[in-house]
């Protein structure tokens, strides 16, 4: 009888360990977080919290979470309570979260994850906050791509977060439309920040040292949604980012030079101001058409030039040095300017049939390149046609509303 009572009561504790309490939700402890996360999110509710205790967890699968709304997945905070996934097995992510209208994640790191750390797919009204998502063995070619990253998803916020050591971008918004990326800090990246194929975002108040490059806005071609357009990017700081592109050779990102502050290539609409972008060595803003990629692409509906983009006002200082020519790109700097770099560099290849829409002002005594690379292309080319001239630039492009996130946004 006394064995009875004592397996009844343990079972008793078990249960009620893992019920919903009135101000906590779903609450998780140190002794069944590993076992009964997964299931958890699994038989979730509609509304429902769930509380993950301070601690280091081991996870030997990806979690997943899949159509289930307005779920709360909230920890203790990032750096206390730390999801590794170190010894995992099984699943290409650390954490999916797969067709959910509203999903917001907070206060927990996600280490060591075979695949992509954080990634939310198909979602709308997505919360990422105080996260952190790291790879703790250093620059790896075979770390996961993406630290955090939302993808074809709606309503995105993403605040007060860290990521380093992906192999590709740390922050990463794919496809996503009404946008908003506040307070972050990205290290030791190849990409810090990456905004790609997004419509309507605003990106401010981010920090971005020691990756390959800081911080990227492009457009890919052969993806379900092209054409990015209206991103505003500002009082963000991108100080030193210097370090070694670790990316796997054939991705697009292993062709960044290390050394560059922000790379702009073939989007739309897009306007930079009040922002510092210091200590680079190769390029402090690189804006470019797909075709310097040299690569084809099928999509009928991809626009592979930039247009409209607009730099004012901001700040770069002591963007100098020897560019770095481990990569191509750099080689090619390094060839045509031996090794001199430049605050603002353009390709010079802009849409046809189109007026002039780059302008350039307010950004104090920055350095100025124009590769006129529609001229020609090989270096002996280049050589011949670039010049330094910036005053063509030195316009104004009207403004545009980036503010359909505004609504959403109040509310949070």
């Amino acid at each position: 009888m006394k064995k009875y009572i004592t397996v009844s009561f343990i079972f008793t504790l078990f249960i009620f360990s893992c019920k919903p309490s009135a101000d906590q939700g779903i609450v998780l402890t140190a002794e069944n977080v590993v076992s009964e996360l997964q299931r958890t999110l699994i038989t979730a509710k509609d509304g429902d919290l769930i509380t993950l205790p301070e601690g280091s967890f081991s996870f030997k699968r990806s979690l997943s979470l899949n159509d289930t709304p307005n779920i709360i997945i909230k920890g203790a905070g990032k750096g206390k309570t730390i999801l590794s996934f170190k010894g995992q097995i099984e699943g290409a992510e650390g954490i999916l979260v797969k067709n959910v209208n509203g999903i917001t994640l907070e206060g927990f790191t996600v280490a060591d994850s075979k695949g992509d750390a954080i990634k939310a797919q198909d979602c709308t009204n997505v919360i990422m906050r105080d996260l952190e998502t790291t790879w703790t063995t250093g620059k790896l070619s075979t770390n996961g791509a993406y630290g955090l990253y939302p993808v074809s998803s709606t309503n995105v916020l993403m605040e007060d977060c860290e990521a380093s050591y992906a192999m590709d971008a740390g922050i990463y918004v794919g496809q996503s439309n009404n946008v908003v990326v506040r307070n972050n800090y990205v290290h030791h990246n190849v990409a810090g920040l990456e905004i790609e194929n997004t419509k309507v975002g605003e990106v401010y108040g981010n920090r971005a040292h020691d990756n390959t490059a800081g911080m990227l806005i492009f457009d890919m071609p052969d993806l379900p949604q092209a054409n990015g357009d209206k991103i505003k990017f500002y009082d963000n700081y991108m100080e030193n980012n210097n370090g070694e592109n670790f990316a796997p050779k054939g991705m697009i990102v292993s062709t960044l030079p290390p050394g560059t502050g922000m790379n702009i290539m073939a989007h739309s609409n897009i306007e930079i101001y009040n922002n510092t972008i210091k200590g680079h060595k190769t390029i402090g803003i690189m804006v470019n058409s797909w075709m310097m990629t040299g690569q084809s692409y099928k999509s009928k509906d991809f626009d592979p030039y930039c247009t409209n983009i607009s730099i004012h006002d901001n700040k770069f200082i002591n963007n100098i040095g020897t560019a770095d020519t481990t990569t191509d790109s750099g080689k090619l700097i390094t060839a045509l300017f031996g090794g001199k770099n430049y605050d603002i560099m353009i390709d010079g290849i802009f849409k046809p049939n189109e007026p002039n829409s780059f302008c350039f002002r307010n950004n104090g005594d920055a350095s100025f390149i124009n590769l006129n690379a529609a001229k020609g292309i090989s270096p002996q080319e280049i050589m011949k046609n670039f010049d330094t001239d910036i005053s063509p630039f030195d316009c104004e492009l009207p403004d545009f509303d980036t503010s359909d996130h505004n609504s959403w946004l109040a509310a949070r």
